[in-house]
């Protein structure tokens, strides 16, 4: 079934089913979605604001161009995503214990969110933006952070022999972050 240009609140309420289904343009606000299986499903030009979405199955599920606004998606594993266009952008989210394994994350936009105990392993996020978001216990591994904006972000520590970071922009609060490893003692 497709859908095209609706919204869906609590007054509406949300598609019977979301497997196989395709939604474009549209918005999903303030809807109990948390372990909900969206799996298959293909969202173009979506927009979630304050929906949770906690441990939602997103197996094989195509996000292009879709921005959550105030959603809750703690434990959503994002490496099932259909990776074909997958672009997404959060703000003000909570993604703690969220997992991007093997995603495009290109020039993504992440403002003011949450991503205590998430992973970002074999991701490309060349030129993402981690403006005022929170990465206490966050995982970096083997991810391109050419040009990535972590400046205004904190509790950041990433391992930079494990990561590619040329170019990229981190506060002088954020440096004992990036020496943890050596066990270092910095006032």
């Amino acid at each position: 079934m497709e859908f095209f240009d609706q919204h869906f609140d609590p007054t509406t309420g949300a598609p019977d089913a979301f497997p196989y289904h395709d939604f474009e343009q549209c918005t999903f606000k303030n809807l109990p979605l948390g372990k909900a299986v969206l799996a298959n499903s293909n969202f173009v030009n979506c927009r979630f604001e304050s929906c949770n979405l906690d441990l939602a199955l997103v197996k094989g599920t195509k996000f292009n161009d879709v921005s959550f606004v105030k959603c809750t998606l703690v434990g959503v594993n994002f490496e099932h995503c259909n990776p074909f266009a997958f672009s997404v952008g959060f703000e003000e989210c909570n993604l703690d214990q969220s997992y991007f394994f093997n995603r495009n994350l290109k020039k993504t936009k992440l403002i003011g969110c949450s991503l205590k105990g998430a992973s970002f392993i074999n991701c490309d996020l060349a030129g993402a933006v981690f403006k005022d978001c929170n990465l206490e216990l966050t995982v970096f591994v083997n991810n391109t952070l050419t040009q990535v904006d972590f400046s205004t972000s904190y509790n950041l520590t990433l391992d930079p022999e494990q990561n590619k970071l040329k170019k990229a922009k981190f506060s002088l609060h954020s440096l004992p972050g990036l020496l943890t490893k050596y066990d270092l003692v910095i006032r």
